[in-house]
């Protein structure tokens, strides 16, 4: 997290499986920009993993509310008053319901977000992820003691985690079912919102994107729904918007909308600092 005199600080809250290293060519272009960055894997994933999985214990609640509590306490320790924003990818934009500090940020930025229940997929989808999420992996997580990354994912997961997300997908309200408080949570969220979906995402698909815009009601919300053909035809899919290619696009866009918020929230913090 280097940029001691930065305009702010960016926390990258990840994808599932996702480890933090694939954010790097992305975090050291904020950084350029005037941003520090504070990138970080969740436990049993990338840096964070044990030297095995078996017996591991760990759940995506405890990503929640012990990683990513603990990032944005490590911000606010070292770095009192100033602007954060973040960015949340895929699992890293739903820990606005369920970490506090999520909401205590000048902005966020959010690529790939949704909820992820099966039934907001399509017909055939549904079929296959119902299968998926109900018996393939609980078989594995039960036969291996984890899941192990052939299953689709690439990246080995703690079998805490993939049984718990298995039990979100499985759920009308995904993790608002389990975690009823998120829901309050996801509703009082007011601050500037940059949300990037794909229309090659499979992860993403419209539906589930809008489940989640859905609940956040009072978010100063600006969507972007990318083509990749306005990109020459490139995928870009759950994964390709922090590959190197487009820094001279989607980059540029996310850096100006970080800089903003944080400009304007500390524009806002001088001001109630001012003698009157």
């Amino acid at each position: 997290m280097p940029k001691l005199d930065a305009l702010g600080t960016v926390i990258v809250h990840g994808a599932t499986a996702v480890p933090s290293g694939y954010y790097r060519r992305f975090a050291e272009f904020l950084a350029h920009h005037g941003l520090r960055v504070l990138t970080y894997d969740y436990r049993g994933v990338g840096r964070s993993r044990p030297g095995a999985l078996r017996g591991f214990r760990a759940s995506m609640s405890d990503w929640a509310k012990l990683d990513a509590e603990a990032a944005h306490a490590l911000v606010s320790r070292q770095f009192p008053g100033e602007p954060v924003a973040t960015v949340g990818h895929s699992f890293g934009g739903q820990l606005i319901g369920l970490v506090d500090a999520a909401s205590d940020v000048s902005g966020t930025l959010l690529v790939g977000s949704q909820l992820g229940y099966y039934g907001h997929w399509g017909s055939l989808d549904r079929l296959r992820l119902g299968f998926m999420w109900r018996a393939l992996v609980p078989t594995l997580t039960a036969s291996f003691g984890y899941l192990p990354g052939q299953a689709g994912l690439g990246e080995d997961l703690p079998r805490g985690v993939a049984n718990e997300w298995a039990r979100w997908c499985s759920s009308p309200d995904y993790l608002i079912s389990h975690h009823p408080d998120a829901a309050e949570r996801f509703a009082r969220f007011d601050k500037p919102m940059l949300l990037y979906s794909f229309s090659d995402d499979m992860f993403a698909p419209r539906r589930a994107v809008q489940a989640l815009v859905a609940r956040m009601p009072q978010a100063k919300l600006e969507e972007r729904q990318i083509d990749p053909r306005e990109h020459g035809d490139k995928p870009i899919g759950h994964f390709g918007f922090f590959k190197a290619g487009f820094e001279h696009s989607l980059w540029l866009e996310a850096v100006r909308f970080l800089t903003g918020v944080m400009a304007q929230s500390a524009t806002k913090v001088q001001s109630s600092r001012s003698p009157s």
